[in-house]
């Protein structure tokens, strides 16, 4: 079973993780791991932290969410290079 075949299009029809998790009978890390490969195959599953998981229900949904997959990426990479920076320079 695909975790897209439970979801509908459009942010309006989002599906909570929890509902997910009900639904399937796995836990949710199991479902994040699902979701995560489903995308990398090509799956087009949004989310947000407010409402949850839906398919795409037109180009600014798809593009939003675009935009803040790349901003979270660009976040965590500059963490990533303070860290790595702290303790170059000898901090830790």
């Amino acid at each position: 079973m695909r975790v897209a075949d439970l979801l509908s299009h459009g942010q309006e029809n989002a599906v909570p993780l929890r509902h997910l998790i009900m639904v399937t009978g796995a836990d949710g890390r199991t479902i994040r791991e699902k979701i995560a490969a489903e995308r990398l195959a090509g799956g087009p599953i949004l989310s947000n932290n407010s409402t949850g998981y839906f398919l795409p229900g037109n180009k600014g949904e798809r593009e939003r969410f675009v935009r803040s997959m790349r901003n979270r990426a660009q976040e965590i990479e500059r963490a990533a290079e303070a860290v790595e920076n702290a303790c170059a320079e000898g901090e830790w």
